[in-house]
């Protein structure tokens, strides 16, 4: 954490991350900008506010020199080193010398940990930049920093803080918690217990909630800004992590509800600027001259192979596995296969300085239904309205309703196949699926190129580097 606090907090200075990308009407972000400076006015919290989801997508100085979304956790490293993870994504060479082999093949150790680093660094960059605005905003006695702007500001920070930590928790068990971006501080945490670390997610999203509207109005009609409901969206998924069905489902089921704003989309259009399934998501420059009008993870998928485990998942006539793949023709330097190709605009098809059709998918629609379908059969609820849920995915997905004849084991296995295959590829959910369910040793153990198989592989191992600089964290078991 050492390294982490002094990046953010040099010489009194928040970075809050570069980039171009206009998503406020406002100036850009620029690299840093003191906290005096930031929160004496509405636009000077407002472009604090520009810089924070800049650098969720974007990355700042350090990230951007290698912009594919393997260096940044929250635009597209969580997702492809979490399928690699799972039994997702491979490479059908099973080569030592893939980048993902320590994923791929579960041979994390010390010395080679795999994506761990990055994946912990910019969790945590993105936590501090949250830090730094919050406690601006607590801090400012200026009177033209309005009670609108204030509560702007602290309602998307502790969305963005509570996201950073609900994927490290997941990734790396206990961590610290740091709610101050005082080095003095942080550089003292020890690593949290899970369940801490869950208790200060949700009390960051209860308050948030708060603090937030409901609509997408102004310039938030691109839905490339933090409301209400992607806070309730987040609280239904973290309430079912940690087993509180029912306000699983109530948030959920709130979210559902909103029908003038959200509706189910058919797959060819789900990760559209334009769709309706989407709750939030994130707006990518579009001027790079490596990845150009793509979405980071789009362009860092493009040519990763699907597991024959996952394709074979799909039913026969599953629109979503035409609509969301694609297949790799084999040459003598390439094996064939097929690649996830949720994303359109990727490494294919990019073009710089070009229209972006698409941005980056952080929460939507489909899952708020597969989220309140299963714990609606964990919390003994009516099977029958868990099926209903299942088949409005299935129905647009070209697939027949599942009757209510299905037993409550088979509903619940219904549940986990839909998961598989409509959240595949996207954010880490298999991942961690796998995980909370007490999946992972039965289904890992069984595939030929991850064994041996070992549990202490469903986490990443904490950093060296940071426990050396703050040997209060414990290192997790199977790393010694």
């Amino acid at each position: 954490m050492k390294k982490i606090a002094f990046n953010i907090a040099l010489a009194g200075t928040i970075f809050l991350g570069t980039g171009c990308n206009k998503m406020l009407d406002i100036k850009d972000p620029v690299n840093s900008i003191t906290s005096g400076q930031v929160f004496q006015t509405d636009d000077q919290a407002a472009i604090a506010l520009n810089g924070l989801y800049s650098y969720l997508i974007n990355g700042g100085e350090q990230e951007a020199a290698a912009p594919f979304g393997t260096d940044l956790y929250s635009a597209g490293g969580i997702t492809i080193a979490s399928a690699h993870l799972a039994d997702e994504l491979y490479h059908p060479s099973l080569s030592g010398q893939y980048e993902y082999f320590a994923e791929s093949a579960a041979r994390l150790t010390l010395q080679n940990p795999g994506y761990s680093v990055k994946l912990w660094r910019t969790a945590y960059k993105g936590i501090f930049n949250a830090n730094a605005l919050i406690e601006g905003v607590n801090a400012s006695t200026s009177k033209e920093l309005t009670e609108a702007a204030r509560k702007r500001v602290l309602g998307e920070a502790l969305a963005v803080r509570a996201m950073s930590y609900f994927y490290l928790v997941n990734l790396f068990g206990a961590v610290p918690i740091a709610t101050s971006i005082d080095f003095n501080t942080t550089q003292l945490l020890p690593s949290a217990p899970v369940a801490q670390v869950y208790d200060r997610i949700i009390r960051d999203l209860e308050d948030a909630a708060g603090y937030l509207a409901e609509n997408y109005e102004g310039n938030n009609t691109e839905r490339i800004r933090i409301n209400k409901w992607y806070v309730k969206a987040m609280l239904a998924r973290v309430y079912l992590f940690t087993k509180n069905y029912e306000l699983a489902h109530r948030n959920a089921d709130e979210v559902i509800g909103q029908t003038q704003l959200f509706g189910l989309e058919a797959p060819a259009n789900v990760f559209s600027t334009t769709s309706r399934e989407v709750i939030f998501q994130l707006k990518q420059n579009n001027n790079s001259f490596i990845t150009g009008n793509a979405t980071p993870e789009g362009y860092a998928l493009t040519g990763k192979y699907l597991t024959p485990m996952l394709l074979n998942a799909f039913e026969p006539d599953d629109s979503r596995k035409a609509a969301w793949t694609y297949e790799i023709v084999a040459t003598p330097f390439i094996p064939g296969g097929f690649s996830p190709a949720k994303y359109k605009l990727n490494a294919r098809n990019y073009t710089v300085d070009g229209y972006r059709s698409e941005y980056y998918v952080v929460m939507r629609l489909a899952e708020m239904y597969l989220v309140r379908a299963e714990a609606n059969l964990l919390n003994n609820g009516s099977k029958n309205n868990s099926i209903d849920d299942l088949n409005e995915i299935r129905q647009r997905s070209g697939l027949e309703p599942l009757p209510y004849s299905l037993t409550a084991q088979q509903a619940k296995d219904a549940v986990a196949q839909e998961r598989r295959v409509e959240l595949f590829a996207e954010w880490g959910h298999r991942w961690l699926d796998l995980k909370r369910t007490g999946k992972a040793t039965e289904v890992l153990s069984q595939i030929g190129y991850k064994q041996p198989w070992s549990t202490h592989q469903s986490l990443y191992p904490i950093p060296t580097e940071e426990i050396k600089w703050a040997n209060q964290l414990a290192q997790n078991d199977g790393y010694q």
